[in-house]
């Protein structure tokens, strides 16, 4: 399996929706690439917007073309 990296400031969407409140946005900003999890790329995204941040495993994300 590929492994998936962002550069910060990549606008990210999440690749499911699927248990998600319809109020979460809809693309973040990359602002920090974390620690591995079990080998797994984490990364700390944001909508600067609604000023709604989190933390997504980098297979969950995909990145959108501005």
């Amino acid at each position: 399996m590929p492994k998936t990296e962002f550069q910060l400031g990549d606008t990210v969407s999440l690749k499911s929706r699927e248990g998600l409140s319809p109020a979460t946005p809809k693309s973040f900003k990359i602002l920090l690439k974390l620690p591995n999890s079990e080998g797994r790329s984490l990364y700390r995204i944001r909508n600067n917007r609604l000023d709604h941040e989190r933390v997504e495993l980098g297979s969950g994300l995909v990145r959108i073309e501005e």
